[in-house]
């Protein structure tokens, strides 16, 4: 036993090596592990920092059902941008009534934000389609000085109906806007059909990024189509990559 217990040791120890260093290897080229520690730095860093909107979800999370079900929740990173998904609010749209289902807030007031930044990122899909930069939504910055900037959300400049029309070759259409990016797809199966599920993260600049904001608004724009929103986060410009 003397004999062979110092190569049998060594082999073990060299295959545990072997392991953790596959183990290490696996875990850094994972892109979502990876994209959730670049966001956890970014807000470490305090580089951006995701609003609390729990207030405001007219839908929790949990209460997610049929597609929904397949988009992702709770800590986030996409594109670069570090996000708290634990809802969805939906303002009014035409297509509401004209469908026969749900319904939405025409306003949501004061939701609080009380900071500085540069940039307001905004994670959102639209429902219903509406024609090409008809508007969808507004988000109004409101400053301790009194101040307001409004900002318009345009369909297919910023935001998508969040069931995704595809090319000719399966590839899913994002926002055109310089500002808004694809942020999300996914698909999930309903009746033996695959169908494509699709979220945009837009970029909205502050005019004034040395006056802290106190809260912003949200307004419909009473289109067809509704505005759907996540998450927000407040940060450094140039951050959506």
């Amino acid at each position: 036993m003397k004999k062979y217990g110092k190569p049998i040791v060594a082999g073990f120890v060299i295959l545990l090596t072997f392991g953790a260093a596959t183990w290490l290897v696996v875990q850094f080229n994972n892109p979502q592990r990876r994209a959730l520690a670049e966001g956890q730095r970014a807000i470490a860093n305090h580089l951006a920092e995701p609003l609390d909107l729990t207030a405001y979800y007219d839908t929790p999370a949990a209460n997610f059902d049929n597609e929904w079900t397949a988009v992702p929740s709770g800590f986030q990173t996409f594109c670069h941008v570090p996000l708290q998904i634990d809802g969805s609010l939906k303002l009014w749209g035409a297509g509401f009534p004209q469908y026969g289902s749900g319904t939405g807030a025409e306003e949501i007031l004061g939701i609080p934000v009380n900071r500085r930044f540069e940039t307001f990122y905004v994670y959102h899909t639209a429902i219903f389609w509406s024609p090409n930069n008809a508007p969808v939504y507004q988000v109004v910055f409101r400053y301790n000085d009194g101040e307001l900037v409004t900002n318009t959300i345009r369909y297919g400049v910023d935001i998508l109906d969040f069931y995704a029309n595809t090319n000719s070759k399966g590839k899913i259409f994002g926002p055109t806007g310089r500002n808004s990016r694809l942020a999300w797809h996914g698909e999930y199966s309903a009746n033996g059909k695959i169908i494509p599920l699709r979220f945009s993260l837009t970029a909205l600049t502050n005019p004034y990024p040395l006056s802290e904001v106190t809260s912003i608004d949200l307004y419909s724009c009473k289109t067809n189509s509704a505005g759907c929103i996540m998450a927000m986060t407040t940060g450094r410009a140039g951050l959506l990559k």
